[in-house]
């Protein structure tokens, strides 16, 4: 698994941990993600992943970045949700709320997770 955190080799890491991006198919993301990448001209070359995010690398996930990215123009556009806590009840695991679109530019899928991750932590720090 990834994480933010840059510990040395042997030490317990802390902070999010997230697993590899995961193809899925485009009507799997969040409608205003699919909003997002519909008003751009090079739409088709759009390709969907999921992200499932962890705070403990043993647990379940706490959230889920869903990304498309586009391999061709370097683009990507990313939405941060967090899954619904199991005792809230409501049907589906899928979150409450999410983050407004986040494009950023990148090299692959990965690199789209990392650069989205840090975005969502700069715009904490404002």
């Amino acid at each position: 698994m990834m994480s933010v955190d840059s510990r040395p080799a042997g030490e317990p890491s802390t902070g999010q941990f997230w697993s590899p991006p995961i193809p899925v198919d485009d009507v799997e993301l969040n409608p205003t993600l699919l909003r997002q990448i519909n008003f751009c001209d090079d739409r088709r070359g759009f390709r969907a992943y999921v992200v499932q995010v962890f705070a403990d690398p043993v647990g379940p996930p706490e959230a889920v970045l869903e990304l498309a990215f586009n391999r061709r123009s370097k683009r990507a556009c990313a939405i941060f949700e967090p899954v619904r806590a199991p005792d809230l009840g409501g049907p589906g695991d899928r979150g409450v709320a999410a983050t407004d679109p986040i494009w950023v530019v990148a090299n692959s899928p990965r690199t789209a997770i990392d650069a989205a991750f840090q975005a969502l932590v700069d715009r904490c720090s404002d």
